[in-house]
């Protein structure tokens, strides 16, 4: 009985270090939209489908694709010296990650349309999560636009704490140019890897 309450304990207490190994730390990463295939300067049309660092963007069924401009664009459009991606009327983007495992939204990087249409823009971010719930964020930009003029026309916006959990997102609104969207994926932190060993050697015993 005794033997038997000890490997309970054990095992308690290794679950316990897993969760909140999970939980502790995480690796941030930056997707700038950079990747292959290259985007050639002054270059934009539309795509299907991008990959980079483990993370994949479609559009959402129903919809047209989005954009990818290359840097050195043409006078009415943003330009921050990279590549970035797109929505035009028509247009969505929806991304998750490579192999299907939960991750954080921290920042983006959005920008107005056009110098035709300079105003401020809504752009709506609806993240999804295993449990199937959702969440909304309505991002607004500050309408600051000069397209390749010497003005920054992107700015960083943050999101709140509960766009964590995410298995992936949608983008249904359009008229944006997006670039620099950084997230987070959990991984185990030393101290709970080190607390995880003592509970396999509590186990083993």
């Amino acid at each position: 009985m005794k033997q038997l309450m000890r490997f309970l304990r054990s095992v308690l207490l290794i679950s316990c270090v897993v969760l909140l190994s999970l939980r502790e730390s995480s690796a941030q990463g930056t997707i700038t939209f950079d990747g292959p295939p290259l985007q050639p300067p002054g270059s934009a049309y539309n795509v299907q489908s991008y990959q980079e660092s483990g993370v994949w963007f479609a559009p959402i069924l129903g919809t047209d694709g989005f954009g990818r401009c290359g840097s050195n664009p043409r006078e009415f459009w943003p330009d921050n010296g990279t590549a970035y991606v797109f929505a035009m009327s028509g247009d969505s983007l929806m991304f998750g990650l490579d192999d299907e495992s939960e991750f954080s939204l921290i920042s983006v990087d959005l920008a107005e349309w056009s110098t035709g249409y300079p105003g401020p823009v809504s752009v709506r971010f609806v993240g999804y999560k295993s449990d199937g719930s959702s969440v909304t964020a309505q991002l607004v930009t500050d309408g600051i636009f000069d397209g390749t003029g010497p003005l920054a026309d992107f700015e960083t916006l943050y999101f709140d704490s509960r766009f964590t959990g995410l298995t992936r997102v949608h983008i249904p609104t359009t008229s944006w140019n997006l670039d620099n969207l950084v997230i987070a994926i959990p991984e185990p932190g030393t101290a709970s890897l080190i607390l995880f060993g003592l509970g396999a050697l509590a186990l083993k015993r």
